[in-house]
């Protein structure tokens, strides 16, 4: 959150390794130094666990948590090893003031997982990590980006034969085993700086998702948004609260090839449909997703979480 000056100036920033071992020193700073301020925010599920279970052995010091990424594992009740992690996990952050999630349609979902009141899980829309959001170029090919729960697979379907050039960004992971179509160009672990060329020389966007337990695809459809590049994505819970479908995007259904290849046959044959679509889905990412409205919105999320209780 470093782009934002609000939050800059509202917060004291401790930071460590992202390992366990870093999670660990991190979450004893927090203990050591959390009576100087008025509330403890942390992101990252190891983090807000191994803090909440040192809060549990030295006590809070009356000050609030408020907890930000907690990704949850896929749901596996027929495991020993996953009901016992849910069980250490569901301890470590039972006292915790506020958990924020980044689609509305998981509230429910961590509030039962996490055994929270519904009132103490908060949806705060995600942010565009573009600072300065901008109509570009359309490009001459159809992108898509990302690692978790892409549904390449369902992509490669769709867009296999198609006489257009797509380009494609994942890690390895998620493309293992697949055969990669010849009108597919793919880029694994590539630089950051790599992936927002490409993004920004495209002409449209495919965001496929695989309908899961929680949450994806917000960081991909706010970039291209402020690219100006129309998506098409599945309709799934992590986007549903950032496109509309024929407003400012195309949703489709997730795991069906025909309905993809469909929308991207949309934006690839439709002039004013693409102009339409990136002009509102860039208004949208200016209007309610910029990084002082994530601030605001966090911070006062914060603040509510230090008001006594009535």
């Amino acid at each position: 959150m470093w782009q934002s000056e609000r939050w800059n100036r509202a917060v004291t920033k401790v930071a460590a390794k992202s390992d366990f071992a870093g999670a660990v020193r991190l979450a004893w700073q927090l203990v050591r130094r959390r009576r100087d301020y008025d509330v403890v925010y942390t992101v990252g599920v190891r983090e807000a666990q191994v803090y909440g279970l040192f809060c549990s052995l030295f006590g809070r010091g009356g000050k609030p948590h408020v907890a930000s990424e907690i990704l949850l594992d896929a749901l596996q009740p027929t495991s020993v090893a996953w009901r016992l992690k849910r069980g250490v996990r569901r301890f470590a952050l039972c006292r915790t003031a506020r958990v924020i999630v980044f689609s509305s349609g998981e509230r429910e979902l961590y509030s039962r997982e996490l055994r929270l009141s519904l009132e103490r899980v908060e949806f705060v829309p995600f942010h565009t990590n573009i600072q300065e959001p901008a109509l570009t170029a359309p490009g001459s090919y159809g992108f898509a980006a990302g690692r978790s729960l892409r549904d390449y697979k369902t992509l490669f379907a769709a867009v296999e034969g198609l006489d257009r050039r797509f380009v494609v960004v994942a890690d390895r992971a998620s493309v293992a085993h697949l055969q990669t179509p010849a009108n597919v160009e793919l880029h694994c672990d590539i630089p950051r700086t790599q992936y927002l060329e490409l993004l920004s020389g495209a002409r449209f966007v495919a965001v496929p998702l695989k309908a899961e337990y929680r949450s994806t695809g917000q960081v991909v459809v706010l970039e291209a948004a402020s690219f100006g590049k129309p998506v098409v994505a599945s309709d799934v819970v992590g986007v549903r609260d950032y496109i509309t479908d024929g407003v400012d995007g195309l949703l489709v259904e997730p795991g069906n090839p025909q309905a993809l290849r469909d929308g991207i046959a949309m934006l690839a044959g439709d002039d004013a449909l693409r102009g339409r679509l990136a002009t509102a889905a860039l208004a949208r990412v200016r209007r309610d997703h910029s990084f002082d409205q994530f601030a605001d919105r966090c911070l006062g999320i914060m603040a509510a979480a230090c008001l006594p209780h009535r």
